[in-house]
């Protein structure tokens, strides 16, 4: 119990520095940026508090591509072979298991895969993990710059989402992201997201000051309804966190996929539960 009320002093004194650095800027600067997209046939008006300058916008046709793309790699990865996946090391499924957790072998990146049984209904269970600061300790903010109604009745939304380092040794991780929410024909909810910095015809987003812009792969969560009600979930996260940016000593906190599991991917059937 110290050890924990420790790592959760320590936890919260990185959040104190944070909200003075961010406080300090907001007085310096002008307050919100407000932000719209080119899509005249849409009025659609969005205040931004994290990132300090405006992305170049896409075309709505443009992000819906990106984003079918995103579902597509996703689904491969969540329920078929686009990645090779090992049984994570110590984890053996039984009667006191939450779900079954797999970890990536020879992939880009790290990446975790975890499946599980959870007693909520699926747009429940999307609204909780969308609120990713909610229940990721690790995870500073997310802010969403855009929303984007899709003809099938999903949302794209445009994210900036700043992760805490491991320690005070490194620095923080940003991203810039698509999240895409729909439904799929058996009544399964999907919300994948993908890094759009190296995204051809995609919108930018510029370097943030004292954070590393790393990258997240098509990832996600796919919700599928239980009779009798409860959803089974499949959960997929793959990132790449730019281990070359840190002291070599700290690297195996970047380029671990069993610690992605176990700070990220396992998390999620445990918050749920």
């Amino acid at each position: 119990m110290n050890k924990l009320l420790m790592e959760e002093n320590d936890r919260l004194q990185k959040q104190v520095s944070h909200l003075v650095y961010e406080n300090g800027y907001f007085r310096q600067h002008t307050p919100n940026t407000t932000l719209a997209t080119k899509d005249t046939s849409r009025e659609l008006v969005v205040t931004s508090h994290l990132t300090p300058n405006p992305p170049q916008d896409a075309s709505p046709s443009g992000l819906l591509s990106i984003a079918e793309e995103t579902l597509t790699e996703f689904i491969s990865k969540a329920t078929g072979t686009a990645v090779e996946w090992v049984q994570m090391p110590g984890m053996k499924p039984g009667p006191d298991s939450i779900g079954i957790v797999a970890i990536s072998h020879g992939c880009t990146g790290v990446a975790a895969r975890a499946c599980g049984l959870v007693c909520l209904e699926p747009t429940r269970v999307a609204e909780i993990l969308k609120d990713r600061p909610s229940w990721y300790r690790d995870c500073r903010a997310v802010d969403v710059v855009n929303l984007l109604p899709t003809t099938n009745g999903g949302t794209i939304e445009l994210l900036y989402m700043q992760l805490y380092a491991p320690t005070t040794l490194a620095t923080g991780r940003d991203f810039w992201l698509l999240r895409y929410t729909s439904a799929t024909e058996d009544g399964s909810l999907v919300v994948c997201e993908r890094s759009l910095n190296n995204i051809q015809n995609g919108p930018n987003m510029p370097p943030v000051q004292n954070f590393v812009r790393a990258e997240m792969l098509p990832s996600g969560y796919l919700i599928r309804p239980c009779e009798g009600g409860g959803s089974i979930i499949y959960i997929v996260d793959h990132m790449n966190l730019e281990a070359s940016s840190v002291p070599e000593v700290l690297r195996p906190l970047y380029e671990s996929s069993a610690v992605l599991a176990q700070k990220a991917t396992m998390m999620v059937p445990f918050i749920l539960y």
